[in-house]
């Protein structure tokens, strides 16, 4: 666009046609605005021929929102019926801000899961977004919108959000890249939130959905090179470094827990890419002792039960909405099944938080580590309101660690046969479905993250 072969406007509006395909076949969107969107590209092409040159780097670029971000004249219901009388909203979160000062053009906001805390995005407001892939499967969540518009083109870049694996879970059903990175380093205040602002314990961030790691750089370059700490006190003053370019790296490798059993086709996935990288020229270390994935996402449930006000729950009560059926198989209705939490439990849970860092951080400094590849789940996509836990996911939210899913392969039941270790696997059902890796590094070292997730894609073939 910057060369003007394309115009902001014709790109804007093939992305609105698309999405508006991709929303008719997955259910995928909660807001469009195709006409402010066309307004401003508008203003970009005039911006483009006045100027000379491009307004940011993300010039006349249709990027795509998760429902929770607030865009100033633009509903923020977070699938809540409680919060459809909330008037639009006034002002803009700060990542819009940045996106805006960029040159971005957004059009569309995305569907999520009641609470925003599970991985079937499924809410009484907007209804079930579904798998572009596989309808009877679930699309992942809580950025499930997302990852099913960005799976079927019709978005660049999707932005999301990710607590317990709610970037990289919708990559891992839709088939995307999906990066999640360190807390603060890309901006996340200024949104529409079921909780209290006060939060602690796991901290959220935002971060992109899309079809190439050229995609997420350039998403993650211009964001924290434009300053995001100058728009959101939530952001870490940590400027974008280069790092140097490596041609081998130590990568760690983990198929999986002794709990979560990997599903044949992730494994498949996972033990194919090992070789392939392997091959590649990279050192690998085979990881058969570390941190229990089953205490890690215990722990982080303790946390994201941390507030005795169950605020998430108030807003589905106000309306008298029921729970999603997601909802209410992996929460317990209040007040039975939970404990209060007292000063003393948040120290404990403190106290374990701080093993998991210490012990993570040996694994890396003794193997002398880049990164690690793990899978991201357990399971490929799989039928709606049965994908429950992430531990795969949640593990590294915990740590605050930076996390790419890769996609890679496909299930397929003339392979992946049955297994029984694993009955709840069903290869007719999930035949087709996409398969991932994910590759974590140490907490803020999102760039060396994003060398490796190039140098890994170009090693395993895409």
């Amino acid at each position: 666009m910057s060369s003007k072969e394309l115009s902001s406007s014709e790109v804007t509006l093939a992305f609105c046609k698309r999405a508006a395909v991709a929303h008719q076949v997955t259910n995928c969107l909660t807001e469009m605005f195709f006409q402010k969107a066309l307004e401003r590209a508008k203003y970009l092409d005039e911006y483009l021929e006045k100027e000379g040159k491009p307004m940011g780097p993300l010039h006349g670029m249709p990027i795509s929102l998760k429902d929770p971000f607030n865009l100033e004249g633009i509903n923020s219901t977070i699938g809540y019926v409680s919060f459809i009388s909330r008037p639009p909203a006034e002002t803009n979160s700060p990542l819009v801000d940045i996106l805006l000062q960029n040159g971005a053009v957004l059009y569309v906001k995305t569907n999520i899961p009641q609470t925003l805390m599970t991985a079937d995005s499924d809410n009484n407001v907007f209804g079930r977004v579904l798998n572009p892939h596989k309808l009877k499967l679930n699309a992942g969540g809580s950025s499930g919108g997302e990852g099913a518009l960005v799976a079927m083109r019709g978005s660049i870049l999707g932005v999301g959000t990710d607590i317990g694996g709610s970037i990289r879970i919708p990559a891992i059903c839709c088939g995307t890249f999906g990066f999640k990175p360190s807390v603060g380093r890309v901006p996340y205040g200024g949104q529409t939130n079921p909780v209290l602002d006060g939060w602690t314990g796991i901290m959220p961030v935002a971060g992109p959905l899309a079809q190439s790691p050229r995609d997420l750089r350039l998403f993650l370059e211009a964001v924290i090179k434009a300053k995001p700490w100058d728009f959101d006190f939530t952001a870490f003053a940590i400027p974008w470094h280069p790092v140097p370019v490596k041609k081998t790296l130590t990568i760690g490798v983990i198929l999986e827990c002794p709990t979560w059993l990997v599903a044949p086709p992730q494994l498949r996935a996972m033990k194919t890419a090992t070789e392939k990288v392997k091959q590649a020229g990279h050192n690998i270390v085979m990881l058969e002792k570390f941190p229990s994935f089953k205490e890690a996402t215990e722990l982080s449930w303790s946390f994201f039960d941390i507030d005795n006000e169950m605020t998430g729950f108030k807003h589905i009560e106000a309306s008298g909405e029921p729970m999603v059926t997601s909802v209410a198989d992996m929460y317990p209705t209040p007040p039975e099944g939970r404990k209060v939490k007292t000063l003393g439990n948040l120290l404990d849970m403190n106290e374990n938080y701080l093993k998991f860092r210490r012990e993570w951080l040996k694994i890396f400094m003794d193997n002398k580590l880049d990164v690690i590849l793990a899978p991201g789940a357990h399971k490929t996509a799989v039928p709606h309101d049965t994908f429950r836990y992430p531990p795969y996911t949640v593990m590294w939210n915990l740590l605050a660690y930076p996390a790419c899913i890769i996609p890679y392969l496909n299930a397929d039941k003339s392979v992946d046969h049955a297994d029984s270790r694993i009955p709840e696997y069903e290869p007719d059902i999930v035949d087709g479905a996409p398969c991932s890796i994910q590759v974590i590094a140490r907490g803020e070292q999102d760039e060396e993250l994003m060398a490796a997730v190039e140098l890994l894609t170009e090693a395993i073939g895409l």
